[in-house]
């Protein structure tokens, strides 16, 4: 087995060297955006991957490669990650999960095995949403959740619209909420942890038991510009004075609650020039939380500090809801399998919760789905210096493989 860990180490060293060069800002790390020539160049490097390991390739109407093993059965165990990143991205964040899905199929494809269910390893598109600021798409089109007009309402920074995109692509937008699949029986993603716990830890693999629910919203507290010398101090109405009243404590609440994250990543001043008096601040809370009571406690109590500050300032304030996903648990009976390969094969493992997104997020809320984690160098990620282990990666495709292997067997 240590001759095959290590030929996987070296297919994956070798796919993850050739993807990282289709992106639109060499030097400045990856930049692989939907609907690209970027993201062609990845795609049909992918399908030619997925052929040479005997699948039978297609690219679906979201822009995912979907390499095909058939089975006893036509219900599908789907594995794989996504190919898109975010604007000088690192080369392992989804690409990784797709490249070691390949190798899963690899062992099986060579091992003879013959499989009660047909397996998938997918490529999905747009996870990130770094262009039309949406994201999870493919996972979306594939569970029936996305419209035409919908796909026409999302622009990206030049105007350009999914739709559009879309439809130069070589694409049908136009048939999208006709791909909705039915026969995913289960769904499987190997991701690189993106954070400092498995490191710091010093595991080689992480179950993950939960993604993490999201609640974002946006808030303007409404003041008055005035001179900044002129205006005495008791009778001003400065926006960001008590903007940051109100965001000083939103970091420290959420170190109250366990497996719990607040972040104020955005912030406009208005008229934001030296010597006047702030009119108006606006910012945008990201909250992500284990469970919903504790993602909507935070929420509620930076409400109450709006309240607060406005009865006692005289400013108003305004709230836009911009996102609410709920937390989303990973499939225990898969979690077990994952469980017993670390076990047998003497792999250090621990569970931990995602506090990113993902496409087994979007899965997951409709049907068993699960993860795992191989540890981030540094914990860094979205970012150029975003880096994996091989060896590490190659024993996340061992477990997957097993699992697989035992949920496939004929009965």
């Amino acid at each position: 087995m240590n001759n095959e860990l290590k030929k996987i180490e070296d297919n994956i060293v070798k796919a993850l060297e050739a993807l990282q060069k289709f992106t639109a800002t060499p030097g400045c790390g990856v930049t692989r955006f939907p609907y690209t020539k970027e993201a062609r160049e990845a795609c049909a490097y992918l399908k030619e991957r997925m052929e040479e390991v005997g699948l039978a390739v297609r690219l679906d109407n979201s822009g995912a490669v979907i390499g095909r093993l058939e089975g006893k059965s036509p219900a599908t165990i789907m594995i794989g990650s996504h190919f898109d990143s975010v604007r000088h991205g690192g080369a392992y964040d989804g690409i990784a999960g797709v490249v070691c899905a390949i190798e899963v199929a690899r062992l099986l494809k060579e091992s003879g095995m013959e499989l009660g269910y047909s397996l998938e390893i997918i490529a999905t598109n747009d996870e990130e949403g770094a262009r039309f600021n949406a994201g999870l798409f493919t996972g979306k089109v594939l569970l029936g959740q996305l419209t035409s007009d919908e796909l026409k309402a999302q622009v990206d920074a030049y105007g350009v619209s999914v739709y559009q995109a879309m439809a130069a692509y070589g694409l049908k937008p136009e048939e999208i909420a006709e791909h909705k699949r039915d026969d995913i029986k289960a769904f499987i993603e190997i991701h690189i942890e993106q954070g400092p716990v498995l490191e710091a830890e010093h595991k080689e693999i992480g179950i993950v038991d939960v993604i993490v629910g999201i609640k974002r919203a946006r808030i303007r507290i409404n003041g008055r510009a005035d001179h900044a010398g002129t205006m005495p101090m008791h009778m001003r109405k400065d926006a960001l004075e008590q903007a940051t009243k109100v965001i000083s404590k939103i970091g420290d609440r959420a170190r109250l609650f366990r497996n719990c994250v607040a972040t104020v990543g955005y912030l406009q001043v208005e008229p934001n020039v030296m010597n006047i008096i702030p009119q108006s601040v606006t910012f945008v809370v990201d909250i992500r939380g284990v469970d919903e009571e504790t993602i909507m406690t935070q929420y509620y109590s930076l409400l109450a500090d709006l309240d607060k500050m406005s009865l006692e300032s005289g400013l108003t304030y305004d709230v836009e809801n911009l996102l609410y996903v709920e937390p989303v648990l990973m499939d225990e009976g898969i979690k077990g399998h994952f469980e017993i390969s670390c076990i047998e094969r003497q792999y250090d493992y621990m569970h931990l919760p995602s506090g990113a997104g993902h496409d087994a997020q979007i899965f997951g809320a409709q049907l068993p789905a699960a993860m795992l984690f191989v540890p981030s160098a540094g914990g860094r990620s979205h970012c150029p210096e975003e880096k994996s282990e091989a060896k590490d990666l190659a024993k996340a495709v061992l477990v997957a493989y097993d699992t697989i292997a035992a949920v496939c067997e004929p009965k």
